[in-house]
């Protein structure tokens, strides 16, 4: 009696997974792949691409057709490659399904709540932010998926339809731009172990016999961290400069370094990181083809101050500055008024705005000529960049934007899209 109870009960187990065997097998799609890119706010989910066993016809498909869960759809087409385009094909085996952007966040919070009482006994003594040398608050890298329905019928190349499918979940995940950096260790010292982990994007169809411009971003200490890539996920500072619209015009090295410690802090003092990394460029400068008199330097919140610190004790070393959310001590900003130097702060900003009013005022004081603007962050990218223009002018070497209302984080999810600026930086050289 139990044996045939045992054998009916593993009829149903083998039957229920042939059935599943057959339903894959049956599915028309073949392959589910999430698509990540980075916006001001970090890293997100921004496209599925589906790969089908035939061709389908564009005329057949519509955003109605599909639904990938927890997201608004803004556009599908096919394409004979698995990849976004602007323009549609009329038929292809890939599908792809493009998602509305997410609102930005803007996630003002303390990135070391770890370093909290540490830092209260440091305020009595007039002393705040995070502690120089502290490994801050890392996170794990945030992982992606996507989950999509095909609901409607599509029609592929030869009139065969394929009717609606249950929910796939990718398989893979696509990381734009991200995925085109290499990651490396610099070791500075071998005997004692000093090292610096850093990100390297070396321009598509590199050719050592011409040279190339340096840019080199780095970090805010929110994302101080042993995980290599987290500078890069984490926001546009670095990605800007390798994205492909940028790299048409402007094909250069990007450098970003990955810090596991806070390298400076709100007393102006700052660790031996900002040496190691300039040995770095200069390492990097000797093993490709790079162009020494355009190597730039940007960075927000503590990366700008490190920016700051290097220019004023490295002066004849970066063409251009590009310095976002940041402050520094005024006393030794003296150097900076011959320095090519575009600052851009938010008004909302309680460090960095009076600080950069401050250092601004010195270097016009030193003989600088500054030219400042202000700027509703939150109007279309197309004016923004519009009203830029319109200030850029060679008689200015110092650049001045505050972005009305706005916060700490905020500057940067908006400054690596005002390409006029940016522009502006690559056009200096020593």
């Amino acid at each position: 009696m139990l044996l045939k109870k045992f054998k009916f009960v593993l009829g149903v187990v083998m039957l229920h997974m042939l059935m599943s065997i057959i339903s894959m097998s049956a599915s028309h799609i073949k392959d589910v792949e999430a698509v990540t890119e980075v916006f001001g706010d970090g890293e997100n989910l921004s496209a599925v691409i589906l790969t089908y066993d035939k061709a389908i016809k564009s005329s057949s498909i519509s955003v109605e057709d599909y639904n990938v869960a927890n997201r608004k759809i803004s556009r599908v087409y096919v394409n004979t490659v698995p990849q976004k385009e602007k323009t549609n094909k009329k038929s292809g085996k890939y599908v792809i399904i493009e998602l509305e952007q997410l609102p930005m966040i803007d996630t003002s919070v303390d990135p070391h709540p770890k370093d909290k009482e540490n830092r209260e006994k440091r305020k009595t003594k007039g002393i705040s932010g995070p502690t120089l040398g502290s490994k801050g608050n890392p996170q794990p890298l945030k992982t992606f998926s996507a989950q999509v329905t095909q609901k409607g019928s599509v029609k592929t190349i030869d009139n065969k339809i394929y009717k609606a499918e249950e929910e796939i979940t990718s398989s893979h995940t696509r990381q734009l731009i991200i995925e085109d950096f290499i990651q490396d260790i610099y070791k500075e010292n071998e005997k004692d172990g000093t090292s610096l982990m850093y990100n390297l994007y070396i321009p598509k169809n590199y050719d050592p016999n011409k040279t190339y411009p340096l840019v080199v971003f780095m970090h805010d200490a929110g994302v101080v961290s042993p995980e290599i890539k987290t500078t890069l996920s984490q926001g546009l500072g670095a990605i800007a400069w390798a994205s492909p619209e940028w790299q048409k015009n402007h094909p250069c090295f990007v450098l970003a370094p990955q810090y596991d410690t806070v390298i400076v802090n709100d007393n102006y003092e700052y660790g031996p990181e900002l040496d190691r990394t300039i040995k770095l460029i200069k390492e990097l400068s000797k093993k490709y083809s790079i162009d020494t008199n355009r190597i730039y330097n940007t960075g927000q919140s503590m990366g700008g101050m490190s920016c700051i610190s290097m220019d004023s004790r490295y002066p004849n070393f970066f063409a251009a500055s590009y310095i976002v959310a940041s402050k520094w001590d005024v006393n030794v900003t003296d150097p900076l008024a011959k320095q090519k130097i575009w600052f851009v702060v938010s008004e909302g900003d309680p460090g960095a705005y009076p600080s950069i009013n401050e250092i601004t005022k010195n270097l016009e004081n030193k003989g600088a000529s500054v030219k400042k603007i202000e700027i509703d962050a939150n109007q279309e990218e197309e004016k923004i960049n519009s009203q830029i223009k319109t200030i850029i002018s060679p008689e200015y070497n110092v650049y001045y934007t505050i972005y009305k209302g706005g916060s700490h984080r905020y500057t940067w999810q908006h400054a690596y899209e005002m390409f006029p600026a940016m522009e502006w930086i690559f056009s200096n050289h020593k």
